[in-house]
């Protein structure tokens, strides 16, 4: 870096030249260790050769569009920061519909399955809302696994397990109250490029065959036979995905059906029956 000795404004100066200002804020207190606050009260201070050689290496990665969350290693969700690292996808706060919605229902004493928890942020923020919820979530991925399970370290989920398992294989849960899925629906034929920061994203927990349909119809064709009665499944989509959801429920036997539209107005959950 050509910059000898900067201080926290001429730093923050040079950086939003390249990327967002609230994104260099973050950033560079990430950096110190400080709140964004702290930026403010001390302008004048000098960064040190470490802080400024780091904080400018993370403004390069930024401005090639690699998520936030990833160069920080934590993404606030419902009530709680998440650990995340380039092996789970970014959380994203459509995701919350879901939790939102599930917490309408008396989760007193019941089971819940997640199929594809990446960062175990739902399972996990479900299990703290209700101590008497039963939680077990999964994941192909180990390394996601990994991550699940250090969030749920952290903040204690005493009622959530995370097991190893694949939705294309066989399933061997028992019967449950709530199935929860958040799975890979994004159709790669779609994409034009330049989404921001999804090319850093694990694919294999983004991309899914059939117009983005191929996870989807394999959950809704398996979870009707590991629901109890009155149970339900929760599903989150694409919202050119709606149709297809209620056409494949009503295929394997779903009677009740609700789709629920996420803060754009856009149909994002489906809550099957």
């Amino acid at each position: 870096m050509k910059y000898s000795k900067i201080n926290i404004s001429e730093a923050i100066n040079i950086a939003n030249l390249k990327i967002d200002a609230f994104d260099t804020e973050l950033l560079l207190s990430f950096v110190k260790k400080v709140n964004r606050s702290y930026l403010y009260t001390h302008q004048n201070e000098l960064l040190t050769t470490d802080e400024k050689t780091y904080f400018f290496e993370l403004v390069q990665e930024r401005e090639l569009k690699k998520p936030l969350a990833y160069l920080i290693g934590k993404k606030g969700f419902w009530k709680n920061n998440f650990y995340v690292n380039p092996s789970v996808l970014v959380p994203r706060p459509e995701s919350e519909i879901i939790v939102e919605k599930i917490l309408e229902y008396d989760l007193e004493g019941k089971d819940l399955l997640e199929l594809g928890i990446g960062s175990g942020i739902i399972s996990i923020s479900l299990g703290l809302e209700n101590k008497n919820l039963s939680v077990i979530g999964t994941d192909s991925s180990i390394d996601a696994l990994m991550v699940a399970n250090t969030n749920s370290k952290k903040l204690k989920a005493k009622n959530v397990i995370f097991l190893k398992h694949d939705w294309n294989n066989k399933w061997l849960f028992p019967k449950m109250d709530f199935i929860v899925s958040n799975p890979p629906y994004v159709d790669k034929e779609k994409l034009i490029g330049d989404e921001d920061g999804i090319w850093f994203e694990p694919e294999k927990a983004l991309f899914a065959e059939d117009e983005g349909m191929t996870d989807l119809k394999t959950i809704i064709f398996k979870s009707i036979n590991f629901l109890k009665d009155n149970g339900r499944l929760f599903l989150e989509h694409a919202p050119d995905q709606a149709k297809k959801v209620i056409g494949e429920a009503k295929k394997v036997g779903f009677k009740k059906i609700e789709q629920i539209n996420d803060y754009n107005g856009l149909t994002r959950v489906s809550i099957l029956g």
